[in-house]
């Protein structure tokens, strides 16, 4: 197939993005606030700042807690400062990130070869399922409406909020009683932030969706590639997309452990579990969805190696008969048929290292780390500064 075929059947199916569509997105452009391709997103962390941090902060310094005057003042709260001043502009600088590479991604399976021909209405049906899906107005009003009704009283009172006097509230009689930061944080801050923090759940269930549908169609996988994933190896770069969010939920993770080991006499490693169980559920939700490929490429896998094999077997017959049973030529030396013997073998050995997982360990490593990399600083509450200066001492001099 020609690349002008390839092409012409890639613009055909047309782009695909999780993240480009949406009443949310639609909004932000109406406000110059983004555009097709996601730009402008310094203007989206400013409106998210002027909206769910700024106003915070202009309240505790009118209620006298800003700085003091309460045993967690806001501009002590570790864990308001990560969750809006560094989770946030990470969540949405992975859009931009997420758009770009999964518009090259999605067009991959064309471009490639492994969606033949044959299959390009199917394709294009899929798509444009995804596209109604991102564009449904109705799931972020059912987000919206689930992080009022649940969100705030569930999630945020009874597990994030300290059972401190705070600046956004003072416990009397066993309940939290919000001072006026308090409620803004409540009706504005809290769930709007829950609300994107579910809109990428959803982006990533769609995924998932994608990919799961994308495998059911038969896909010409090629054993043999290079990438050792029979093609799909370009599917690690768009998994490496969600590094940011990932990121961001480990500071999210790192801010909260914060808190409680600042104000509630915890441990870092009272929450060794909770890391563990956090790390796990992070992997999940961006790997996942590539595990619908695990049986078509195991089988792509079993079948080259018994092709691939009979073939090796020919060759290898067809080798003694020439070189070792009947002479051969006096001299092999720079014989094709002993470079063209170590191709073989070359070839099967690469088959025989083909995943049966799209990505490999290192790129899963890789997640762990960008997950985990935001609560390693906490290692340092398990040292005083005293103590930690010196043992540096003692190991540089």
């Amino acid at each position: 197939m020609t690349d002008a075929s390839r092409q012409a059947r890639m613009d055909a199916a047309g782009p695909l993005s999780l993240v480009a569509d949406g009443p949310l997105q639609r909004l932000l452009c109406r406000l110059h606030c983004s555009d097709a391709a996601l730009g402008r997103l310094g203007r989206r962390v400013a409106l998210a700042m002027a909206l769910l941090w700024l106003p915070l902060l202009v309240l505790s310094l009118m209620d006298g807690r800003a700085w003091e005057g309460a045993q967690v003042p806001f501009l002590k709260d570790v864990d308001t400062a990560l969750r809006y001043l560094v989770a946030l502009p990470l969540m949405l600088a992975a859009e931009v990130l997420v758009h770009r590479r999964m518009t090259v991604a999605v067009g991959k399976f064309v471009e490639r070869g492994l969606v033949e021909p044959a299959q390009d209405e199917a394709f294009r049906r899929i798509l444009g399922a995804m596209r109604r899906a991102v564009a449904s107005s109705r799931v972020e009003a059912l987000l919206l409406a689930f992080v009022y009704v649940v969100g705030i009283g569930a999630i945020w009172r009874q597990v994030s909020a300290l059972e401190i006097d705070t600046w956004y509230g003072v416990v009397e009689n066993g309940q939290l009683q919000l001072r006026l930061p308090g409620l803004w944080m409540q009706w504005v801050s809290v769930p709007l932030f829950q609300f994107l923090i579910l809109r990428w759940y959803y982006r990533l269930l769609l995924w998932a969706v994608l990919l799961w549908r994308l495998s059911r169609l038969p896909l010409a996988l090629q054993p043999l590639h290079p990438d050792q994933a029979g093609g799909l190896g370009f599917l690690s770069q768009m998994t490496l997309a969600f590094v940011p969010l990932l990121v961001a939920q480990g500071t999210m993770a790192s801010g909260w452990i914060a808190g409680q080991i600042l104000y509630s006499d915890a441990q870092l490693l009272h929450f060794k579990l909770d890391l563990a169980a956090a790390t796990v559920v992070s992997l999940c939700f961006v790997l996942a969805p590539l595990l619908p490929f695990v049986p078509a490429l195991a089988d792509a896998k079993r079948l080259g190696l018994s092709a691939y094999g009979a073939l090796a077997m020919d060759y290898a017959a067809d080798f003694q008969r020439k070189w070792l049973v009947r002479g051969g030529s006096p001299s092999p030396l720079g014989d094709a048929d002993f470079q063209s013997l170590a191709d073989l073998g070359n070839s099967y050995q690469s088959l025989s290292n083909m995943r049966v997982f799209p990505v490999g360990l290192r790129l899963v490593a890789k997640l762990a780390v960008a997950f985990l990399a935001p609560v390693a600083p906490l290692a340092l509450t398990m040292v005083s500064a005293d103590e930690l200066l010196d043992r540096v001492v003692s190991l540089l001099l």
